[in-house]
């Protein structure tokens, strides 16, 4: 008479832990980098990585190609973007003497650039540019819309037109700058550059992304 109900409880017993086990299974979160208590450190690197965006970029003042006069400090750059992830020299055309270019390359999600370049003369912004990331989809605009803009067209009038560019380079200012935009027209990478000499188109000329 014990033997049956010996398998009854054995299998209520083995029925509640098969339920508590789906229970815990189901409530069980799945953890990524944003839903934990984040380090200090964690917090301060997320703030600056959002602060590199565009609208950062467009705050930073670039100077007279000759000795920086006018363009921002290397300290309000960083108080922008935070420290760069290199610190290295260039050569930039127009300027005799090697120049320092920090490069920030973790940026903003929603700045969809590969990375982040300033160059400075005396602690002096004298030019700063951002290109486009290859493997993210980018905004393409229609080529006909680039055959419209004739030369002498401002800088401003061909953001007007085109919108925002996929990448950006600016060089001094006044009569010595120069300025160079970058249109994606296709899906698989078409792009042309827009060159600017003294805030006025002079060129146009196909290249690509990848």
């Amino acid at each position: 008479m014990k033997k049956p109900l010996t398998v009854t409880i054995a299998l209520i017993c083995t029925l509640i832990l098969s339920g508590c086990s789906a229970s815990t299974s189901a409530k069980k979160p799945t953890r990524n980098h944003y839903d934990r208590q984040l380090t200090a450190a964690e917090l301060k690197h997320d703030r600056i990585v959002e602060g590199i965006n565009l609208e950062n970029f467009d705050k930073i003042n670039v100077g007279d190609i000759t000795d920086g006069t006018n363009g921002s400090s290397d300290q309000q750059v960083r108080q922008l973007f935070g420290n760069p992830s290199h610190i290295g020299t260039v050569s930039v055309n127009g300027i005799s003497q090697k120049v320092t270019q920090f490069t920030w390359k973790d940026v903003s999600s929603t700045f969809h650039v590969d990375k982040v370049t300033v160059q400075f003369l005396n602690h002096k912004v004298v030019g700063k540019s951002y290109s486009p990331a290859a493997k993210q989809k980018q905004r393409v605009i229609a080529k006909s819309k680039i055959d419209q803009l004739g030369l002498g067209t401002t800088y401003q009038e061909t953001v007007n037109a085109l919108g925002v560019p996929n990448g950006e380079s600016f060089t001094g200012q006044g009569p010595l700058s120069s300025k160079y935009l970058l249109y994606v027209t296709d899906s698989d990478g078409t792009a042309y550059d827009l060159t600017f000499t003294d805030d006025k188109l002079n060129n146009k000329f196909k290249t690509s992304i990848y």
